[in-house]
């Protein structure tokens, strides 16, 4: 009978909702004079919810309690057993799904009679999520009675829960050391473990404090003995002098049969060591971090690091796609200079005799092979980066200010030569006029190299799908997608120089030809003007300008090289040089242009975009749409001018009341990389719509009115 009655003591009804049941619960039958007591509260979470770890992560917040209990009585505070990473969409969260036991330490005072029954209830709270989030609340109590010190006390019925919580609670890791040094962009954190450790296949790391790295950036290496690991400190993070990490290493004993453990790291700000308890601005860090070693080795993310793809797609869904993909590329505005380079070739060749179809079809299977290998050599980098630890996406050759000026340079120079300002014959010997007069295959082949660089810029319709399908299979399969769309964009011009009789409408070569030649300069300059504002926003006004000097020394250079007399070609060709050379310093990234502010577009003011902000507007019941975008994305530019900023559009997104982000990729930016690989894409343009209680939507890469509206005319 008093077994029956103890048990019907444990538990106090429970807390249920559709989405969580929730108790309070002990481990033994009475509480304990003068002993340690555990009580916990047990929460079992509806399939695919959770809540929160005491660092929610991106956004939400952690379970808490707030008491009543008897006088003397004291209940402290959860120890938090270790979370996982839960990636929702672009937010990753630290918390718990399935069943969860929270322990607390209950304090009995030595007054307390023996024999006494005591009632320890509180009103809990908790942030429940899926797609949506969902404040709960209730309460719980557990009532219990009194046993003197030192008398035994029978477990209760929960007490095997409770032995594998405690052993969930990172205990403080002996022998290790840790030391996090807080560099430009970067919170780099060294791990030395003890002597004879295993080496670890997995490791993740947690901060126990909130807001001060980016939860959806994080690369770990394992560098000789020790492991690095690379986080990026949060907007405005102040990191504190010393601050506790929770490391967790899934299948694998970091101590003790323990499969994480809890560790003090001390911090240092730019190389010098601070004894100070202020904390450290991570945006004051000047020092650029230090590359990370040839040797060193990226460990495997455990599996709850793993967001899954947005796409259904399958193997040769994805190939059809891709070619598809490659063909509309053609059509696309950032491929259009190269092109008319070929249809000038085209005009050249047209009402040719049958002999001239052999250098026609040569020079379409060259450019062909130029295209595709330029393709795989690009998703060779994009994977190999990816392997080494790196967050990017397509076109993240675009997002090195560098590069953008070498091809403004090369679109600047293409111009010049067809208007007429030089020739490039004047400057090559005889021996290498006469190879390419053997191999005028060449030319074909580095035109699809260029055909390639400036395409990356562009997302043709059902290539972002395909694309974002391909950085998560196996480098073959990946490989296989970027050549089908290297095939796909090569396709058209092959047939045409394949099966020349297409041509037979075109004029038949004469002066009409020059006139054309200079016409087609225009869409190179105008492609150079495009690429100098790309790189006023990656380098600032100043770095533009610098840019725009640079292209002056080369034109200039560029008259002189068009000069009769040798000696002045030649003077020519080094100010050419030295203009693009002096001007290479300028093209660097600035602080102010790294982090661009949304601003307004039309009449509209648009936000940063921030996920936390997002998850939390919806769970307000605000709906937000976010434009991932880039400077140097045409087809983001296009959606923006033609549909975004009409007037009609955003009286649509004014009358929902839709919250408008923008998430800039134009520089390099680890965390917008992961939001789209967290819906299945790798470049830009990317629309998604966030509807309160509902999935994010994806919106077609190219839009139009009609495709918002709709989108809109669902929301309530």
């Amino acid at each position: 009978m008093t077994a029956v009655l103890c048990a019907s003591l444990l538990h106090a009804a429970s807390v249920k909702t559709e989405h969580a049941e929730v108790e309070l619960i002990a481990e033994k039958t009475a509480l304990v004079v003068g002993e340690k007591n555990t009580i916990g509260l047990s929460i079992k979470h509806a399939p695919h919810w959770h809540t929160y770890w005491k660092n929610p992560g991106d956004s939400g917040y952690p379970t808490k309690i707030t008491w009543q209990v008897p006088a003397g009585f004291g209940v402290g505070d959860f120890d938090w057993p270790t979370p996982k990473r839960l990636p929702t969409g672009p937010i990753v969260n630290f918390g718990y799904e399935g069943e969860v036991l929270l322990p607390l330490t209950v304090s009995v005072p030595t007054a307390a009679k023996p024999g006494e029954i005591i009632t320890l209830k509180g009103k809990a709270e908790w942030l429940v999520c899926k797609d949506v989030c969902i404040p709960e609340e209730g309460e719980v109590a557990v009532t219990l009675p009194v046993a003197e010190n030192g008398k035994d006390v029978a477990a209760g019925p929960a007490a095997a829960r409770f032995a594998a919580a405690r052993n969930d609670v990172p205990a403080p890791l002996v022998g290790w050391q840790g030391q996090a040094r807080v560099l430009r962009d970067e919170l780099r954190v060294t791990l030395i473990p003890p002597a004879a450790t295993p080496r670890l296949r997995a490791l993740d790391l947690f901060p126990e404090p909130e807001q001060i790295t980016d939860p959806a950036v994080q690369r770990v290496y394992s560098v000789g003995g020790e492991y690095v690991a690379v986080l990026k400190p949060a907007q405005g993070a102040r990191i504190p002098a010393a601050f506790a990490l929770v490391l967790s290493a899934p299948g694998q004993a970091l101590q003790g049969g323990s499969s994480s453990g809890r560790l003090l790291v001390n911090v240092v700000a730019d190389a010098a060591a601070t004894n100070s308890a202020e904390p450290i601005v991570a945006a004051n860090a000047t020092t650029p971090p230090p590359p990370i070693p040839a040797t060193a080795e990226p460990l495997s993310a455990p599996t709850s690091v793993t967001a899954s793809s947005s796409t259904d797609l399958t193997f040769w869904s994805a190939l059809a796609l891709a070619f598809v993909g490659g063909m509309i590329l053609n059509l696309m505005p950032c491929v259009f200079p190269v092109l008319s380079l070929k249809i000038l070739s085209f005009a050249q060749h047209s009402g040719s005799s049958a002999s001239g179809a052999k250098p026609m079809r040569q020079h379409g299977v060259f450019y062909a092979v130029g295209v595709v290998l330029s393709f795989l050599a690009l998703a060779g980098a994009l994977l190999a980066l990816k392997g080494a630890g790196s967050a990017i996406g397509w076109g993240f050759q675009l997002q090195n200010p560098g590069v953008v000026w070498v091809l403004a340079v090369i679109f600047f120079l293409i111009g010049l030569n067809l208007m007429g300002a030089f020739e490039v014959g004047q400057l090559a010997p005889s021996s290498l006029l006469s190879m390419q007069a053997k191999h005028p295959g060449v030319d074909a082949f580095f035109s699809g190299v260029l055909a390639v660089i400036a395409a990356s810029p562009c997302t043709a319709p059902f290539m972002g799908a395909a694309l974002g399908f391909a950085l998560t299979q196996s480098a073959a399969e990946a490989l296989a997608v970027f050549a089908a769309l290297g095939v796909g964009m090569a396709l058209p011009y092959v047939l045409l120089a394949w099966f020349p009789k297409w041509l037979d409408k075109l004029p038949r070569p004469g002066p009409w030809m020059v006139t054309f030649k200079q016409i087609l300069a225009f869409p190179m300059f105008v492609t150079v003007v495009w690429l100098v504002w790309v790189l006023s926003l990656q380098a600032g006004a100043n770095g533009a300008a610098i840019g725009l000097l640079g292209l002056v020394g080369l034109a200039f250079g560029a008259w002189l090289i068009g000069s009769m007399r040798p000696t002045v070609r030649w003077a020519g060709v080094a100010a050419a040089l030295v203009a693009a050379v002096l001007a290479w310093p300028a093209v660097e990234p600035t602080q102010a242009a790294t982090a661009a502010p949304a601003g307004k577009s039309g009449t509209a003011q648009w936000q940063a975009w921030d996920p936390a902000v997002v998850a939390r507007l919806n769970a307000e019941g605000k709906p937000v749409f976010v434009d991932f975008t880039a400077a140097w994305c045409v087809s983001c530019q296009a959606n923006k001018r033609l549909v975004l900023t009409r007037a009609e559009i955003e009286q649509a997104f004014a009358t929902k009341n839709v919250t408008l982000m923008r998430a800039d990729w134009t520089n390099r930016d680890e965390r917008i990389t992961q939001a789209l690989t967290a819906m299945g894409r790798s470049g830009v343009p990317v629309y998604v719509l966030h509807a309160p209680g509902k999935p994010a939507q994806l919106l077609p890469e190219l839009l139009t009115t009609g495709i918002v509206k709709e989108a809109l005319a669902a929301l309530p």
